[in-house]
């Protein structure tokens, strides 16, 4: 009867020793040595830009294309873009700008 219990012992405190080192490692801490790459990185943000007119543009009397007026979505200067046609785009991702 004794050694049945030595055994159960010997078994309980195994499984304890397995599950004790197994929480042990999946919960320990990342470390991050030297400097983060994202951290000091500078992120261009963007905005949406979408159609307001379409102009013919006009060069030395003759018609030199057209040009695509877009309104940005927040505050700052139209963006306009020339282009041999006049077909242009609804809306596109354009550059936020710094005021």
């Amino acid at each position: 009867m004794l050694i049945h219990k030595v055994n159960n012992s010997i078994y309980y405190f195994c499984i304890f020793l397995a599950f004790s080192t197994y929480s042990s490692f999946s919960f320990s801490k990342g470390k991050i040595y030297g400097e983060s790459k994202t951290l000091s990185k500078e992120y261009i943000k963007y905005e949406n830009c979408r159609l307001k007119q379409t102009l013919i543009n006009i060069k030395d009397g003759q018609k030199d294309g057209y040009k695509c007026v877009y309104k940005r979505q927040g505050k700052g200067k139209d963006v306009t873009i020339f282009q041999p046609s006049a077909v242009c785009q609804k809306s596109f991702k354009c550059k936020t700008e710094i005021q």
